[in-house]
């Protein structure tokens, strides 16, 4: 019998720490110890380096410390050009997904039920909620670069959605619950149309205007490209 793969302590660590930066416990500019956080996590400093040399490969952290590692700052341009390819990749999944006739039932109620957890969440805010809404945030996004049907197209998008994620430094105090939520049901209500001009509309609005937020509250950022 085939015996069953266990999660590497270095996937472990690379989840723990990919968590805490995705949901700003590690904000913008923290050093980052192997061997604190090893003690932390209760194990050895070896996969802990190993997961942020996997981190610095997903552009989440920066090893440019001798001794330790930085939580990536991500300065105006990153951030215009981290949305410029994000919202091609999933604009093209739209699309995509359209012309193939994969923007089906099945795929209507597999949005549908992340939306109603998300909305479930509103009224709650607490770091553990910001936590679970973030997630949600992502399944959303990831749902709708399904949509592509190109696995490599999605690999790549995934990668661009954690940096996303990790430039919003977000508080349960400063998150816009309602804000995400209405702009969600805005896109979902697109999809239900199966007009492929309507969804990109909304979704393309959505994108800027997270993209404006973000570099609204950058120091020295310049005025949004439009």
């Amino acid at each position: 019998m085939m015996a069953i793969a266990r999660p590497t302590l270095a996937r472990q660590a690379y989840e723990e720490i990919q968590k805490k930066i995705l949901t700003g416990e590690l904000a913008a500019g923290t050093r980052i110890f192997a061997d604190e956080l090893a003690s932390a996590l209760s194990i050895s400093p070896t996969p802990v380096k190993e997961a942020l040399a996997l981190l610095e490969r997903d552009g989440l952290v920066e090893g440019n410390e001798r001794r330790a590692s930085v939580v990536r700052r991500f300065s105006p341009s990153d951030i215009r050009d981290v949305y410029e390819a994000r919202t091609m990749l999933e604009l093209n999944a739209v699309r995509s997904g359209v012309a193939a006739d994969r923007l089906d039932d099945a795929f209507i109620a597999r949005m549908e039920g992340i939306y109603e957890s998300h909305r479930a969440l509103l009224g709650q805010p607490t770091r553990a909620v910001l936590a679970e809404v973030i997630s949600l945030d992502r399944d959303f996004h990831e749902t709708i670069m399904a949509l592509s049907g190109n696995a490599v197209l999605c690999g790549w998008h995934q990668t661009i959605l954690w940096q996303t994620q990790s430039i919003r430094t977000y508080s349960p105090e400063t998150y816009d619950f309602e804000r995400s939520r209405a702009e969600h049901e805005a896109i979902l209500s697109a999809l239900r149309s199966r007009d492929v001009d309507r969804i990109t509309a909304v979704l393309d609005d959505h994108l800027v205007k997270s993209r404006d937020h973000l570099l609204a509250h950058v120091p020295g950022a310049a005025a949004p490209l439009r």
